[in-house]
């Protein structure tokens, strides 16, 4: 939506600055198949571990920052992969576009919003210092917990080219706070959703769209019909071909 009119994401390509300019890479689907790796990083004194995936090519490459669900924060990264939830397929299908990928891996535990905005905070900083990413060409990806604090994030910085919330999460009254603050964001915005979804994830959708419109942001909602829920987004899917797009 431009000037709080809604357009299609085709035409979104089309407005000027970053979008316009396409935010790809022209190493895309080159070499064979790119394979996730952990990583470890540090913030101050203390050691993290983040998913990483970097395309093929020298680069430097756009950055996708994907912040994952609490499922992780929950069950760890090999107990959510356990049930499904594909943290390295999307972060391989992501970098397969010419994406650098970086999926920092929060350990605050799953009841501390602040504590993890502190934590991806603190890893959007570690990000700046990798040489093979485009400093000027970063998004911030985020599902359910992920999108609240990617929102959160986005609202700090003046330096993301892009944002995707998908089916973004409350965190005990968090999401509607960081809601109430959209006029500081500048980045454009695309929010994705299932109608089979919980009622209070879809009322957060409703929330941030009428929000978005009124300050006539930069952005798009599409609410799927075909089914998934909130464990749509646990895998690469149907709905793809939109964040690709985007």
């Amino acid at each position: 939506m431009v000037g709080g009119k809604r357009i299609a994401l085709t035409t979104l390509l089309a407005v000027g600055g970053f979008i316009g300019a396409c935010f790809c890479h022209p190493y895309a689907d080159a070499g064979p198949r790119i394979r996730a790796s952990s990583v470890t990083y540090r913030i101050g004194g203390t050691a993290q571990t983040a998913l990483q995936c970097r395309p093929h090519g020298a680069g430097p490459f756009p950055a996708v920052v994907y912040f994952h669900g609490k499922i992780v924060d929950v069950e760890g990264v090999t107990g959510a992969a356990r049930r499904g939830y594909n943290l390295d397929g999307m972060c391989e299908a992501l970098a397969a576009e010419g994406y650098f990928v970086w999926a920092p891996i929060r350990t605050s535990g799953p009841d501390d919003v602040p504590s993890n905005y502190a934590e991806v905070s603190r890893a959007m900083d570690a990000l700046a210092t990798f040489p093979e990413v485009d400093d000027a060409r970063v998004a911030l990806m985020g599902f359910s917990r992920g999108a609240l604090l990617a929102l959160m994030v986005g609202l700090e910085r003046r330096d993301l080219k892009a944002l995707v919330l998908l089916a973004p999460a409350p965190g005990d009254g968090a999401w509607a706070q960081a809601v109430g603050e959209i006029e500081r964001l500048t980045a454009p915005v695309l929010v994705l959703v299932e109608a089979g979804d919980q009622a209070v994830i879809l009322d957060n959708v409703e929330m941030v769209e009428r929000a978005l419109k009124a300050q006539d942001k930069v952005f798009d909602v599409v609410h799927y019909t075909r089914g998934g829920g909130h464990r749509l987004f646990w895998d690469v899917g149907y709905y793809w071909k939109d964040v690709v797009a985007f």
